[in-house]
C-alpha cells in the first residue's frame, strides 16, 4: 500500500474541502472485501434532518479527484445527499487496473448500503452517478440481468453515466438512466452507446430484444473524453494513453443542467433550489 500517496492525496481533498462553505465531511465506508477493511468517502448532505434523496458517486480510472467532491457539494445544494467514494486510495491504487472496474462496482453497492442505513436518506430513492470508468460501473449497477443485479440485493432507483464505455452494456436497465457523451470522444465512443440505445451488436456483443426506453443519451456536438474535467478548463487539451481529453464548457453546462433535471424527474428533492 502506497500510505504516502494515500495521506497526501487524502490532506489535499481535504485541504480544499475547507475552503468551501457547507462542505460535507470525510466517512469510512465498509469494503465488500473483509480483509481490506474500509474505504474513504465524501458525504455532503443538505441542512434540516430530511430523509432526503441520496446520490452515489464514483470516480474516473484517474482516481478520486477534487471533481468529485465539487459534484458532492452541488447536490447538497440541489436537495440531495452525496457520498463520493475513492475505489483506488486506500487500495493504493494510482490508475485503473483489470480489477478496478470490479471492485468500484462493489464499492457503488456498499455506499449504497451504507446510505440506507443513515436516518436522513429515503432509503429506496438512491441514484448513482459515475465518470468514464465510473461510468461504465453506473451502468452495471442498472443493467438487467447483470452479474451485479444477481450478487447485490439493494437496487438503485436510477443512474447517470457520463463518457462511459457502452460497448459491454445491453441497454436494457432496471431504472431510468441518462447517458452523457461528446460527439468526438476517441476513448469511449459515442457511437457504442449509439448501438447500445437502439439495440444493434457491437463489438462482438450481441445484444438482445428488449425494451431500451429507460436510457436518456446525449451527444454533445464537437466534445471529447472529460468535456466536464475542471482542470482541464485552461488548457487546449491534452492527450492521455493515446487518447483526446478537452473540456468544452457548453457542454459541461448543459451537462449539469441536465443532471439537475433528471434527477427532479426521477428523485424529486423537495428543498432543491
Amino acid at each position: 500500500m502506497r500510505l504516502g500517496l494515500v495521506l497526501a492525496t487524502m490532506l489535499m481533498l481535504m485541504a480544499g474541502a475547507a475552503l468551501r462553505a457547507n462542505a460535507g465531511q470525510f466517512v469510512d465506508v465498509e469494503s465488500a472485501r473483509t480483509n481490506e477493511g474500509r474505504l474513504i468517502g465524501y458525504l455532503a448532505r443538505p441542512s434540516g434532518l430530511g430523509p432526503f434523496p441520496a446520490v452515489v458517486i464514483l470516480h474516473t480510472s484517474a482516481g478520486f479527484r477534487s471533481d468529485m467532491l465539487s459534484w458532492a457539494d452541488r447536490l447538497r445544494r440541489w436537495g440531495y445527499v452525496a457520498l463520493a467514494v475513492d475505489s483506488f486510495g486506500r487500495r493504493g491504487i494510482e490508475v485503473a487496473n483489470n480489477a478496478s472496474q470490479g471492485e468500484q462496482l462493489a464499492d457503488a453497492f456498499q455506499a449504497l448500503r451504507f446510505l440506507k442505513k443513515q436516518p436522513f436518506v429515503r432509503a429506496d430513492d438512491v441514484a448513482v452517478l459515475g465518470f468514464s470508468l465510473g461510468g461504465i460501473s453506473a451502468l452495471a449497477a442498472l443493467e438487467r440481468g447483470s452479474v451485479a443485479a444477481k450478487i447485490f440485493t439493494d437496487k438503485f432507483r436510477a443512474g447517470i453515466a457520463f463518457y462511459p464505455d457502452c460497448a459491454g452494456t445491453s441497454g436494457i436497465m432496471t431504472g431510468p438512466t441518462l447517458v452523457l457523451v461528446g460527439e468526438l470522444d476517441d476513448w469511449t465512443p459515442a457511437a457504442a452507446c449509439e448501438a447500445m440505445v437502439a439495440g444493434r451488436d457491437d463489438l462482438g456483443v450481441s445484444r438482445t430484444p428488449g425494451d431500451r426506453s429507460m436510457v436518456e443519451l446525449v451527444v454533445y456536438p464537437g466534445a471529447h473524453h472529460g468535456f466536464d474535467i475542471a482542470d482541464l478548463r485552461f488548457t487546449s487539451g491534452v492527450q492521455s494513453k493515446g487518447h483526446r481529453l478537452e473540456y468544452n464548457d457548453a457542454a459541461t453546462r448543459d451537462s449539469i443542467e441536465r443532471v439537475r433535471t433528471f434527477l427532479q424527474r426521477t428523485l424529486p428533492a423537495g428543498s432543491a433550489k
